[in-house]
């Protein structure tokens, strides 16, 4: 759910800022929205009306984290969002873990799904601290302003600034496309069993800034 239009990453959209809290209904339901035809969502979900019903708590939960203890980019007003989790993970994370809470309202057989996405495409043990990006999403009545690409510019600029890659994942090819022109490349590459999804793990390094000519 991305768009083609592509602004230098350095620079962003009028209205590209961190998301107000009074605009968290608005981005919940762009990023429902945007998700879904999401391939790996529907193996999870695959009838509408269970998509329907746990789409919502389950991003409703990925957005509130970050909203408290990680970074949440906007633009137009929630109609596009970016949630990061920043270097070293979260700056703060709820007392209680929220987690299991949630996995309780999903089937055994989801549950074993997700499990499997987790263990798949987690980044490898080890590496530097990085920016990792969960969810990036357009509401599809705003796509091809280029809203999609603006909100990772912030966050992409502070990781170039301080040196630091960034890992994400995506179920779609044409998405590969899209964030190799952000300087994304392919780290892993896997088909999940049981019909899943091909999948792949992305890694940034770090740009360097190209100087302007005098």
């Amino acid at each position: 759910m991305l768009d083609a239009a592509l602004p230098p990453v350095a620079g962003a959209l009028p209205g590209v800022r961190r998301l107000a809290l009074s605009e968290r209904d608005r981005a919940l339901a762009a990023v429902v929205a945007a998700f879904v035809r999401d391939p790996l969502l529907r193996w999870v979900w695959p009838p509408d009306e269970r998509y329907a019903g746990c789409a919502p708590s389950f991003f409703g939960l990925l957005l509130d984290l970050r909203l408290g203890g990680g970074e949440v980019w906007a633009a137009d007003g929630g109609a596009a969002v970016a949630m990061w989790d920043p270097p070293g993970g979260l700056y703060a994370t709820p007392a209680q873990d929220p987690w299991p809470g949630l996995h309780a309202t999903f089937d055994q057989p989801e549950r074993d799904r997700w499990a499997a996405f987790d263990a798949a495409m987690a980044v490898p043990a080890g590496v530097p601290p990085y920016w990792y990006l969960g969810v990036l999403a357009t509401d599809p009545a705003h796509q091809g302003r280029g809203l999609g690409s603006a909100v990772l510019g912030p966050v992409l600029a502070a990781a170039d600034r301080t040196g630091t890659a960034a890992y994400l994942e995506t179920m779609s090819e044409a998405n590969v496309g899209f964030y190799a022109r952000l300087g994304f490349a392919v780290d892993r590459e896997v088909d999940l069993s049981e019909g899943g999804p091909r999948c792949w793990l992305l890694r940034r390094e770090p740009q360097k800034a190209v100087a302007s000519g005098g």
